[in-house]
């Protein structure tokens, strides 16, 4: 799953997926046109996966953050970021 949200030029790009031996992990990317960072979070399921996924989504939103649609095909994991 991947989630993108911007707010001007700054964004922050989430995925959630697993690794070829079987580690749920969190992926994160956020910057702006001048710098951008990345970190990579080993989770222990799914579930924990989509709490912090809702927890970051909550903290976005916070800080003016919108939640960009993109073309992409995503598999359903039954994430609900509303």
């Amino acid at each position: 799953m991947i989630v993108r949200w911007q707010k001007n030029s700054d964004y922050r790009v989430i995925r959630i997926y697993r690794d070829l031996v079987g580690d749920w992990v969190v992926e994160q990317c956020w910057g702006n046109s001048l710098a951008s960072h990345q970190s990579h979070t080993l989770v222990d399921s799914r579930q924990a996966a989509r709490a912090m996924m809702l927890q970051i989504n909550r903290e976005q939103r916070k800080q003016g953050f919108r939640r960009c649609v993109t073309g992409e095909e995503q598999l359903d994991f039954g994430f609900d970021l509303s």
